[in-house]
């Protein structure tokens, strides 16, 4: 799978002259990874094994001034699957429980600090390609709002946060937008959140207060806090369901999880103590919610795993912009959550930039927010739409590469075609970086390399096939008591109505054809992965016996 942290880390690391790290084994008692330009050294890390990742953060910075620290909490040590690895900028790769591959491995932290230098080949290019990117303006950048910082947003706790809270705006190194807010709140403590920590919290849109405690608190213990807002949602209503006993979490009772909008210091604190003790049987690996709740639920009974599949569309993550049947076949066809980097689908053009349709048909995909769009109501649309996916796709895998953030390079952004477009933006400062002329195309042929490069270590490791690229069955008719109503209600989700899955069917397989792919197994042909230059690849599938 895959995940991202940002921050300073990556930058320290190529400061250092290093372009990745590959841990191989585990280590016999706990260490920690010390990469100081050309000196690395792997050390003790006994004293730094039980502590949260703040204290650990605190300890190696302070004995590594101006390092960047990469770590991981008590969940990470006891293998917990939805373990984060986290920086001492709040950064944390969260999805995948990359902090359970650390903990695995008996080692707790990395730390890096670089002092030399990262040499471009054309510097002036690289520079005006930056300077009108900055200079176009971008839809993170807005008032109210302080991950995404989107302008005029309703929410109540996000105002609260920013009027009352708010210290400065921090971001990833060099990054023009630093679209992270830094709050210190009196008598909970400083750190940074994002918009999973709040629009999915662990009470409601008001409770500020507990909010904040209990992302503080994840963070601490090195817990992934999107895995856990999809998890406040389902014992949200799994709890007054009675699907879910207190007995089978190893509490002693449950509070009120919808805190009113100004809660009693009663109720925040018997919230806050739920809240403890949950997180703490998870970070522990005590509580069958270590393992995630894909596991967890499978103990709980059939009316609760029907809860959990209205929550989790697939492959054990909450839905994130799941709003039409591009995202579902994303999600089908990918091997985790993949709409934190997938802002593709919904447009955002901001002023000057072109309508929602005029950037579509630009890109050859279908118009509107790419799902269809009439009088203000989404619709399914099926047709062409295998086209938008691979699209996304493609572009998904070159940002992820390249690197290059999301939200400051959606392709509604910074767009004057011929002579400027996500696409030419990225060829153009990889040229400039690198003195290596790419054009659009190129690139794009290396879009499609990754993903099948992707998809073919998940048939090859995973015996990856058709029959796996699916979403829960509530998408396509409902289920038991779960109606497509009582899905818009538990998801915000947009779509007028459920998947057809013949018409869904159909679409998988155009989608496979138009990817190289078998259509009866899903597996990529010898002769795309030939065309794109991967012939060792066929072979070692082939060798598998998996080339399907």
């Amino acid at each position: 799978t895959y995940s991202g942290f940002g921050g300073k880390f990556p930058s320290e690391l190529k400061y250092a002259g290093y372009d990745g790290i590959v841990v191989v084994g585990k280590a016999e008692k706990p260490v920690y990874l010390s990469i100081l330009d050309d000196d690395v050294e792997i050390k003790d890390a006994r004293n730094l094994w039980g502590l949260d990742t703040f204290e650990t953060q605190q300890v190696l910075t302070d004995s590594h001034p101006k390092a960047s620290v990469l770590t991981i909490g008590p969940a990470g040590e006891n293998l917990s699957r939805i373990a984060i690895i986290i920086t001492e900028t709040s950064g944390a790769a969260g999805q995948g429980g990359y902090g359970a591959v650390m903990g695995s491995k008996n080692l707790k932290a990395i730390v890096t600090r670089g002092t030399g230098t990262v040499k471009i080949a054309r510097p002036d290019d690289f520079m005006e390609l930056i300077r009108q990117r900055k200079e176009a303006g971008d839809w993170v950048a807005g008032p109210n709002m302080t991950w995404g910082r989107y302008p005029n947003c309703s929410l109540h706790i996000w105002k609260e946060m920013k009027e009352k809270y708010l210290k400065r705006f921090t971001g990833c190194y060099a990054c023009p937008y630093q679209c992270h807010g830094f709050y210190n709140v009196p008598g909970l403590g400083k750190g940074t959140q994002m918009c999973a920590d709040i629009w999915y919290g662990y009470s409601n849109q008001y409770a500020t207060r507990p909010t904040w405690r209990a992302n503080l608190l994840a963070q601490k213990l090195g817990i992934n806090n999107f895995d856990l807002s999809g998890l406040m949602n389902f014992l949200r209503h799994a709890i007054p369901m009675g699907l879910v006993k207190k007995e089978d979490l190893g509490l002693s009772s449950f509070p009120l999880l919808d805190l009113p909008f100004e809660p009693e210091y009663g109720d925040e604190e018997a919230h806050h103590e739920f809240v403890e003790k949950l997180l703490n049987g998870i970070a522990a690996g005590t509580s069958p919610l270590s393992q995630g709740v894909a596991r967890a639920v499978e103990q709980f009974g059939q009316d609760a795993r029907d809860l959990y599949s209205a929550i989790f569309p697939a492959w054990g993550n909450q839905r994130h912009h799941n709003r039409g049947v591009g995202e579902s076949l994303h999600w089908a066809t990918d091997n985790r959550d993949p709409m934190n980097s997938c802002q593709d689908y919904v447009r955002y053009p901001a002023h000057g930039f072109g309508s929602n349709k005029e950037i579509a048909d630009w890109f050859g995909v279908p118009g509107g927010y790419l799902k269809g769009e009439s009088e203000g109501k989404h619709q399914n649309i099926y047709e062409g739409t295998e086209r938008q996916v691979v699209w996304v796709q493609n572009n998904q895998s070159l940002k992820n590469s390249l690197t290059i953030c999301e939200l400051a390079s959606p392709p509604g952004q910074f767009f004057h075609p011929p002579e400027m477009d996500i696409r030419v933006f990225e060829s153009s400062a990889l040229s400039a970086v690198t003195g290596i002329d790419y054009d659009v195309d190129q690139l794009w042929e290396a879009g499609a390399k990754i993903y099948n490069l992707r998809r073919a270590i998940m048939v090859f490791r995973e015996d990856r096939q058709r029959d796996d690229d699916t979403v829960s069955p509530i998408w396509f008719e409902g289920k038991g008591d779960i109606d497509i109503t009582t899905l818009q209600s538990l998801k915000g989700q947009t779509m007028s109505e459920p998947l057809d899955r013949e018409r869904w069917e159909s679409l998988k397989d155009r989608f496979y054809e138009l990817r190289g792919w078998n259509a009866r197994t899903g597996v990529p042909t010898r002769s795309r992965l030939e065309e794109l230059g991967m012939k060792d690849v066929a072979d070692k599938l082939q060798g598998a016996g998996k080339m399907g």
